[in-house]
């Protein structure tokens, strides 16, 4: 007898206690090919991840938790499930979420704890061997990338980027060289168009600066897309989207400095030589275009599949204006893909102390900032101070509001500062930050990042 949908999930969820992973996928997949939605996605993300099929497990997840924001195991697995991938910042996400919902957050601080040992290791002792045919293809490749750029790959070039685009890059394509290298190729959609705009010194610059996570995290909107950055900073994005599979990409930035080699490295915060400027990137690479202007001032006479703005919201002093301007850019299916970084967040002020566990309390200039004092500290600022120049200060609602008038948002997520920063929240904070911003919640103290992808009204 065929079981009905609800016998199928108690079934489903008995074979799942049982751990018969194998059952509960055979059981869930042809119901949640026929209704995406509630806990069967759940179960069938959970089957997968526990057979070994984190990339199979992860749209699943990722619908189950927009649907239901307040799941807690939703937000453990989704933490298992990306540190799989190799997503760290998307893992460290979720396991921060599950943390600040759960009574016991050990499961999250053991995943928390596992990202911070991985971003210790270095680079090299991710993949300390390389299999030998993979050696002997780069080599190939790496010896002849130059001439490529002027005559065309070779036959030999071709053929080893053909072997390469058959291999697994590895979960650690976002920071480490090799496997970056093979991931290049491995999302290419045309191997000849990918040796042309293939530089081993700017993938490994892309990997140890950190400039290939945040394409790699909305990698769904990166792969064979045309990617405009916009407020890119030094350019340094534009490898990293290639990595990421896309297939042209225009960086814009009005503060770029074309002939400086200097950038800024994601990790440590510091600037950093480069060893090449955004001059010769582009000059080099004919997938990249990077230019000193912003999205209003720039004639752009063309669409792109996919409009990026990067911790850009937060800085933009007519934020409508510039929102409502990326309309021209859109075609009616072009993804805004957005990640903001709130003011009203612990770290908001986009200075030292970035965490609770950098605080000196002794430090002068810590003691204006930390523990949401920076909001505090705004009507006694100059009118040239940075926070008053450099941070718009919008609350979410607000970005939210200017996003809706222009596009229609598809997700948004809303990511929470760290246990230790949340922690440090108390009522007697929220009444001292209230007294000059009176209409100030918790959500908008604790909320740290927002994720949003959105598509042009009709």
């Amino acid at each position: 007898m065929t079981k009905t949908p609800r016998e199928t999930v108690v079934a489903a969820r008995e074979r799942a206690a049982a751990k018969d992973w194998e059952a509960v996928r055979e059981l869930l997949t042809p119901t949640v090919a026929q209704k995406r939605r509630g806990l069967p996605l759940f179960l069938l993300a959970k089957a997968e991840y526990e057979l070994g099929n984190p990339a199979a497990a992860e749209p699943l997840v990722d619908e189950f938790r927009e649907q239901r924001p307040g799941h807690v195991a939703a937000h453990l697995l989704t933490a298992r499930v990306k540190l799989a991938q190799g997503d760290l910042e998307e893992a460290e996400s979720a396991a921060q979420i599950g943390a600040a919902l759960a009574s016991n957050d050990r499961p999250y601080q053991r995943i928390l704890d596992r990202i911070a040992s991985v971003r210790g290791a270095s680079a090299s002792s991710v993949d300390a061997v390389v299999p030998e045919d993979v050696a002997d293809d780069l080599a190939i490749i790496d010896a002849g990338h130059l001439a490529a750029r002027e005559a065309g790959p070779s036959e030999e070039m071709i053929e080893a980027a053909t072997r390469l685009a058959a291999r697994e890059p590895g979960n650690g394509w976002a920071r480490d060289l090799t496997q970056a290298k093979i991931a290049h190729f491995a999302h290419a959609t045309d191997l000849r168009a990918a040796l042309r705009n293939y530089d081993p010194h700017l993938i490994d610059v892309s990997a140890r600066f950190g400039y290939i996570t945040w394409p790699r995290r909305i990698q769904e909107h990166v792969r064979g897309k045309k990617v405009l950055d916009v407020g890119c900073g030094f350019g340094g994005f534009g490898m990293g989207f290639l990595v990421a599979g896309a297939s042209s990409y225009v960086g814009l930035d009005p503060a770029m400095d074309l002939d400086s080699t200097r950038a800024k490295d994601k990790h440590t915060r510091q600037w950093d030589d480069m060893g090449i400027t955004p001059r010769q990137i582009a000059a080099a690479l004919p997938a990249i275009r990077l230019l000193q202007s912003t999205s209003e001032d720039q004639d752009l006479d063309e669409t792109f599949d996919t409009i990026a703005l990067h911790n850009v919201t937060e800085h933009l002093a007519h934020l409508d204006d510039v929102i409502a301007g990326l309309t021209r850019l859109c075609h009616s299916d072009t993804a805004l893909v957005l990640h903001h970084h709130s003011f009203y967040s612990w770290n908001g002020h986009h200075q030292a102390p970035v965490r609770p566990d950098q605080l000196d309390e002794s430090d002068p200039r810590h003691q204006q900032l930390y523990d949401w004092r920076h909001i505090n500290l705004v009507p006694q600022l100059p009118e040239d101070h940075y926070i008053r120049t450099n941070l718009n200060r919008v609350r979410l609602d607000d970005l939210r509001a200017s996003i809706e008038r222009h596009f229609e948002i598809e997700r948004w997520d809303e990511l929470p500062s760290t246990p230790a920063a949340v922690q440090r929240l108390t009522p007697e904070i929220v009444e001292r930050v209230r007294e000059v911003v009176p209409d100030i919640t918790e959500r908008d103290l604790t909320i740290n990042t927002v994720l949003c992808v959105a598509r042009p009204k009709p």
